[in-house]
């Protein structure tokens, strides 16, 4: 199939999905099935628009289809409003729309390194630079809409878990005859076939981008399916098998660091309660947005790191000590313009005197301060981390559930591996904009409960009254200021012939 062919189609599959399902879960099969089954490397890139590709036209089809059934369907819980209510939340947009724009007025002169010249960026550009950032966090928008309350977290649990089961049998496919899929269903391999060929066997791919995309989402899956072994005690022993067999698919995909975060996670996600759960994805939350500060001052110790890594395997800690030069060459070009980056067109990456690229770019966190500066990183991961430290320290408050908080540990792996890797993707910002939705939604559920001493006074004012009360009505009423002790007894005789027996 042509990769156009199926960016194209999609729009179709998310109107029948729209047609057949209900909405929380005709939005979670058309994000989701459209990340794990349309072409990776294959866009679509028009003039000042954002580029179409696998992460942006399921999210464009899920909201054109919002806008023409969502309001027919009045089975769909949502929190109001298009943008979060949570000032935090605001002001990481803010940051994000207004950061991309001042990184293409503060970049506007050539770059020169040898023979390769890097043109500058213009005005024109940093419209292009907003709408692709506002294409970036739509999928928080939608989910923080309508993937807010505790049924769609355990929604999103299910698809998960549904979602790698079967996707597990096309990554083992691949581990015994080599990732061939991409190559035979759309004609091409998105990536280095050196980097899928490890220890004698093959690393799976699938329809992803890399094999480390991959094993993220089999790690994702493990803890959903955990946490609803949690969630649902009556089938528990189905989602411990399922959450069994996807982990010997992790394993299997040979990615070391998947591996050791989902085992890392998995004693917090099986054992531990809400309070715990939140209290370990708030930990990893908050050493995450930290750590750019600390890898820069130096306090990371890279040494321990790097032994831990050679004890485990060489070809492993050579690869890490390649990242780790890497990154020191990225963080000391960054520190040249720290507030809003270099740009795009590879501006934040190192070149030698010959204009040479000689940096390899892994982690998520330093692509972000070497193109965007320190305000993209704090509006950009501050929209990620700051949902799972509030959802801990409003925990009493919100009354959390623990498909929140497993969904919350999901969210932490995430960003564990954003650290070494660039694994953002269209399913973290739906994560993001569940755990936000979830604070507003709670919310809606201390506005409504404060609002019911109200309404039940209105309607014991309006209940039918019964047959002594309807009696002592029909009374006349005499003024206080003629009030003797004959009509007083009066009325007490007249009370007690008409009260029943």
């Amino acid at each position: 199939m042509p990769p156009l062919v199926a960016l194209f189609a999609w729009p179709v599959v998310v109107a029948i999905l729209f047609q057949r399902l209900r909405l929380p879960l005709a939005i979670l099969v058309a994000i989701v099935a459209g990340y794990l089954l349309l072409p990776s490397s294959t866009e679509i890139d028009l003039p000042l628009l954002p580029a179409l590709n696998k992460h942006t036209v399921p999210v464009l089809s899920v909201l054109l289809m919002i806008v023409l059934v969502a309001a027919r369907d009045r089975t769909a819980h949502h929190v109001p409003g298009l943008l979060p209510r949570h000032p935090l939340a605001r002001l990481f947009l803010l940051l994000v729309a207004v950061g991309a724009f001042l990184t293409v007025i503060t970049n506007g002169e050539t770059l020169v390194y040898g023979p390769t010249v890097i043109p500058g960026l213009r005005p024109y550009d940093g419209f292009s630079e907003v709408l692709t950032a506002i294409m970036l966090i739509l999928p928080l928008l939608v989910a923080r809409k309508y993937l807010a309350d505790p049924a769609s977290h355990r929604l999103l649990l299910l698809v998960l878990c549904i979602a790698g089961l079967a996707y597990s049998l096309l990554a083992l496919f691949e581990v015994r005859m080599s990732p061939q899929l991409n190559r035979w269903v759309y004609g091409f391999f998105p990536h280095s076939w050196a980097q899928h060929f490890r220890g004698g066997g093959f690393r799976p791919v699938v329809f992803l981008g890399h094999g480390l995309w991959l094993a993220i989402f089999f790690s994702a899956t493990v803890l959903a399916t955990l946490g609803l072994a949690r969630v649902d005690p009556k089938r528990r022993g189905l989602f411990l098998a399922a959450a069994v067999w996807l982990l010997l698919t992790l394993v299997l995909c040979k990615s070391l660091g998947a591996l050791a975060i989902t085992l890392a996670l998995i004693p917090f996600a099986f054992f531990l309660g809400i309070r715990g759960q939140l209290l370990v994805a708030a930990i990893i939350a908050g050493l995450f947005l930290t750590y750019p500060m600390v890898r820069a001052s130096n306090l990371v110790p890279l040494d321990r790191i790097m032994d831990a890594a050679a004890s485990i395997d060489e070809q492993r800690a050579s690869s890490l000590q390649t990242r780790l030069v890497n990154e020191d060459r990225l963080l000391a070009k960054a520190q040249e313009r720290p507030l809003f980056g270099w740009g795009g067109w590879s501006r934040w990456r190192v070149f030698n005197e010959d204009g040479v690229d000689i940096t390899i770019s892994d982690g998520a966190w330093i692509i972000e301060i070497g193109a965007r500066g320190w305000m993209g990183y704090a509006g950009k991961f501050g929209l990620l981390t700051v949902p799972i430290l509030l959802l801990f320290l409003g925990r009493r408050r919100s009354g959390v559930g623990m498909e929140t908080s497993v969904l919350a540990l999901i969210m932490a792996g995430n960003l564990m591996d954003m650290i070494p890797n660039g694994t953002m993707t269209v399913l973290t910002w739906l994560f993001a904009g569940a755990l936000w939705g979830r604070l507003e939604w709670q919310g809606q559920e201390v506005a409504q409960t404060e609002r019911e001493p109200a309404s039940a006074l209105r309607s014991a004012y309006r209940r039918p009254v019964s047959e002594p009360t309807a009696a002592l009505a029909e009374m006349p009423t005499i003024p206080s200021a003629h009030e003797t002790v004959y009509t007083r007894q009066t009325q007490r005789v007249y009370r007690q012939k008409r009260s029943p027996r």
